[in-house]
């Protein structure tokens, strides 16, 4: 059987009508159908020796503890059986080995670990490495307050984002008398919750340019504790304890977060499994 050309016409763009469905070509509908939900597994590193000497850690690179490891290992072994697309790590040596060894122990191993600045710890400028003992009662002061303890009780979920803010603004009146250029000195918690959330977007964006799926991210106490403070109600100020994991969903443009706040239900199912 023989078509002119007109008729042939005719079948091709009926054929191009069928494959379109609500406006959608069958091409677009299987992408979309697979596109998986961005989902980010928001962790603190795991225990440090500065965290056990009581120090003001921030910029300065403090390693993991034989602790430490132990507890991302814990991590990676709670996460079995969840498939990363990607992995996320503040410039610091801690963020970074608590990923490798999440995401070893996890089943992702061949998973890269991104490295970023703008993930890694609020930084406290010239008062790195000083005992956290020591900045206390100084720390306090900026509001009025006899120690660390009561700003801590009466600041509640703002406490985190104040002493922050204490940081920064001694060290930018030179409280400690250092010659270290503005860059270098402790940053406001506005700096850290603007960083902190532009590159979390970012990350959740590419992810779902790639096709979604889970993602971890590691940081630290204070900057995920900032960033937390403006993205959601549920926030309380609560410590986070190394390990923990605060879930992401991203949607619609927009991050939220998905159950408890560092929950540390992931650490210790691993750890269970390790006896």
């Amino acid at each position: 059987m023989k078509f002119g050309k007109q008729v042939l016409g005719v079948l091709a763009v009926t054929v191009g009508a069928v494959a379109m469905v609500g406006g959608t070509t069958t091409a677009q509908a299987k992408k979309k159908t697979t596109t998986k939900p961005v989902t980010i597994y928001l962790t603190r590193h795991g225990e440090t020796t500065g965290n056990v000497m009581g120090r003001v850690q921030g910029w300065s690179d403090f390693p993991l503890t034989s602790n430490g490891t132990k507890v991302a290992n814990d991590l990676g072994r709670g996460l079995k059986g969840k498939t990363f697309k990607a992995a996320y790590a503040g410039n610091l040596t801690r963020q970074q080995v608590t990923a490798k060894h999440v995401l070893s122990y996890s089943g992702n191993k061949k998973v890269k670990v991104n490295v970023s600045k703008y993930l890694r710890e609020g930084g406290y400028g010239s008062f790195e490495g000083d005992s956290i003992a020591t900045d206390n009662a100084l720390i306090a002061g900026v509001y009025g307050f006899k120690n660390g303890d009561e700003m801590m009780a009466k600041q509640g979920k703002n406490y985190w984002t104040k002493l922050q803010d204490a940081y920064f603004k001694l060290d930018k009146k030179n409280s400690q008398k250092t010659k270290l250029v503005k860059s270098d000195r402790a940053e406001s918690s506005k700096q850290v919750e603007k960083r902190m959330a532009k590159e979390m977007l970012t990350i959740a964006k590419n992810t779902k340019k790639r096709g979604g799926g889970n993602v971890l991210v590691v940081s630290s106490g204070m900057s995920i504790n900032e960033y937390l403070s403006t993205m959601t109600k549920k926030y309380k100020g609560t410590p986070l304890k190394n390990v923990s994991v605060t879930k992401l969903v991203y949607k619609n443009g927009k991050l939220s977060v998905s159950g408890n706040i560092g929950s540390m239900y992931y650490a210790n199912k691993g750890a269970k499994l390790a006896k």
